[in-house]
């Protein structure tokens, strides 16, 4: 409660001077994931905090090479952030000890700026909540200067865009990461681990790493212990060395060191104490089940009440002192009715955090429950990554107990999530809770082609349809691409639409769950050329619940552009018709000798100078190159199973199985 006594004034002072700092609830646990590692529908996100996607590499004048594996990216950031999970770009990593690039941008200005400008870049496009500096290693002297100004400079545009800024750092002799470095962070991932090719991760040596860290100012708040999921000096993940025959309860096995469940158990207490989280590298290294080392991280973590409060649901009621992290804000019992208590002391700057559970995606009202004797206060609700959902002013209640209810609208999606009440402009108010009732039915999701969790036969290829980026094409019969999380809120109907092109048509159908409720077919007529789109669409009856859905080629010969599932009358429906698809064209070809060893002949009519791909059994393309000869060269590929793909010149697919001794 507000007065203009000078005593209150004074005392309103120092609570916003100890306040300055924001005050988290949540003990950080920060995962890697590898981009050639892992599956994104494998990640626990429920014990996270951070997920880290490892790595993104610069040039030497300040450019990005391109990400690997951009869909499993995308993939992740959806999944993660309908989990309330941040998402970061790391950005380097050991790449075979070469920093050249790093060390190239940080000693000239022009490409320190095109780097930022590029990540900045970067992390809007995948929609990011920031990026992680991952350079091994900056060295004393000059460079340990360059470094600090790129970081100072990075930290500068990431943090007036609401992103984070965060490095991972040696375990100690760090004299590269100079202490103004501290200042620019919003926290450092210590390295503690490679110590050696065998005991390479012990305890002693986290609490080596975070006393030197420490020793020399980091902040508490700004100090994150790493631990490893592998072993040295074999390098085998942990649940490689489990399947070998190691205990989860040891930290030794046939001469390889390693961090057992007592060992990560230990060291995620010394990180509550000394520390404010936890950083692993890499979640793909864990084993399942009970013997998960990040489950065991998280037993810790519940032990200790460092989680954040369970996620409180919506619709619903958010006592405003209910939040899980805040700034600038107080606390005092509450004459509203009801009692208990509310937040006061909320000015220009304040923010509240709430992780929250939307049940059904839609445009919810929302009450603010509010008192002021000043008036003039704008208050804010904004997601996680800082986007403004939406605003209203607080007038002059009459009084800091005098209590009003005043409303407006949001729009959100579906599920696990963090909101933050933000004071965009005030002079004083209270709060004392967030009421939201009545969504209304506008769900609509869609998944880009490209951002695929599983595929098969399939490739990424730019595209010229509205919005640019890539399509999926070369698509066959038997082809299929699958999708994680769809989350439907309510049972009904449902628009499905797929963007589409293709020379002479085909049959698209979709399914949930690895076929296990087929969604029928869509006929996908010509529309004239692999880059004439069109959309086609059929309606569907779905059951509320979440899903892995699927889109699979009866026929082949057309490209993907998005597959759009929105509940029905919500969607813009195509009007395109659905006439039967052209005949394809069914130009016998034989393969032989198959196997093969160094060539393959391909004996069909009309082949010669069409193109060539062979793929792997993941689907990456190998080789390329244009029939000659009606051969296929094999000599480069290792033995195995593979797909050989013709585009012929007239635009026929054909798509035939061979095996490489």
């Amino acid at each position: 409660m507000k007065t203009t006594t000078f005593l209150k004034q004074a005392l309103a002072a120092l609570v916003l001077l100890l306040a300055s700092v924001p005050v988290f609830a949540q003990f950080r646990v920060i995962g890697y994931v590898p981009s050639w590692a892992g599956d994104v529908s494998s990640v626990q996100y429920g014990k996270l905090t951070h997920i880290n996607y490892a790595f993104l590499l610069p040039t030497a004048t300040g450019g990005l090479q391109p990400i690997e594996n951009p869909a499993k990216l995308q993939n992740l950031v959806a999944t993660a952030h309908a989990n309330g999970v941040k998402v970061l770009i790391s950005v380097g990593g050991w790449n075979n000890g070469d920093d050249s690039a790093f060390e190239t941008i940080g000693a000239n200005a022009s490409y320190r700026n095109a780097f930022v400008t590029n990540l900045v870049n970067f992390a809007n496009q995948y929609n990011l909540d920031g990026v992680d500096i991952d350079w091994e290693y900056p060295d004393a002297g000059a460079l340990a200067n360059n470094y600090a100004v790129l970081m100072q400079q990075l930290a500068t545009e990431m943090h007036n865009r609401g992103k984070l800024l965060t490095a991972a750092v040696v375990a100690t002799g760090g004299a590269g990461v100079l202490n103004s470095v501290f200042g620019y962070v919003d926290f450092l991932n210590l390295m503690a681990y490679d110590a050696n090719n065998f005991d390479h991760s012990t305890y002693d040596y986290a609490v080596q790493s975070i006393n030197y860290w420490k020793g020399r100012g980091l902040a508490t708040s700004k100090t994150v212990l790493g631990v490893p999921f592998y072993g040295r000096p074999s390098w085998e993940s942990y649940a490689q060395l489990l399947t070998r025959g190691a205990s989860p309860n040891a930290d030794v096995f046939n001469g390889v060191g390693y961090n057992g469940i007592p060992t990560i158990k230990s060291k995620t207490n010394l990180a509550f104490d000394q520390a404010s989280g936890i950083m692993i590298w890499e979640l793909s290294q864990d084993a399942i089940g009970a013997n998960s080392l990040l489950t065991a991280i998280n037993q810790v973590v519940v032990q200790r009440g460092g989680n954040t409060a369970p996620a409180q649901a919506i619709p619903g009621k958010l006592e405003a002192e209910g939040f899980t992290a805040q700034q600038g804000t107080d606390k005092e019992p509450t004459t509203d009715t009801g009692g208990g208590q509310n937040v006061d002391y909320f000015e220009t700057g304040d923010w509240l955090d709430y992780t929250v559970n939307v049940a059904s995606a839609g445009t919810y009202a929302v009450g603010f429950r509010v008192a002021s004797a000043n008036g003039g206060a704008t208050l804010q609700l904004r997601n996680g990554n800082g986007a403004v959902l939406g605003s209203i002013n607080v007038g002059n209640t009459g009084g800091w107990q005098s209590w009003q209810t005043i409303s407006t609208t949001v729009t959100l999606p579906v599920g696990r999530q963090v909101l933050r009440l933000y004071a965009s402009a005030s002079t004083g108010c209270n709060v004392n809770w967030l009421n939201f009732t009545g969504a209304t039915s506008s769900f609509s999701t869609t998944f880009q082609a490209e951002s695929y969790s599983s595929m098969n036969g399939v490739q990424v290829e730019s595209c010229s349809d509205a919005g640019g980026g890539q399509n999926v094409g070369y698509i066959d019969a038997g082809d299929w691409l699958a999708y994680s999380n769809l989350t439907i809120p309510t049972t009904g109907s449902y628009l499905i639409e797929y963007r589409v092109a293709s020379l002479g048509g085909g049959t698209v159908s979709s399914d949930l769950n690895a076929g296990s409720v087929q969604l029928g077919s869509t006929v996908i007529p010509a529309t004239g050329g692999w880059q004439s789109w069109t959309t086609v669409s059929r309606t569907v009856t779905l059951n509320a619940g979440t899903y892995s859905f699927g889109v699979y080629a009866q026929t082949g010969g057309w490209n993907l552009n998005w597959v759009r599932i929105s509940k029905a009358g919500v969607a813009r429906v195509s009007s395109a018709a659905e006439p039967t698809p052209t005949a394809l064209n069914t130009t016998p070809i034989s393969l032989f000798p198959n196997p093969a060893t160094d060539r393959i002949t391909v004996q069909g009519t009309e082949l010669l100078g069409s193109s060539y791909q062979v793929l792997d059994a993941y689907g990456k393309v190998k080789s390329s190159g244009i029939v000659s000869s009606k051969q296929v060269d094999l000599s480069g590929l290792p033995s195995g199973v593979y797909t050989l793909r013709i585009v012929t010149p007239q635009h026929q697919k054909i798509t035939r199985q061979l095996i490489k001794q």
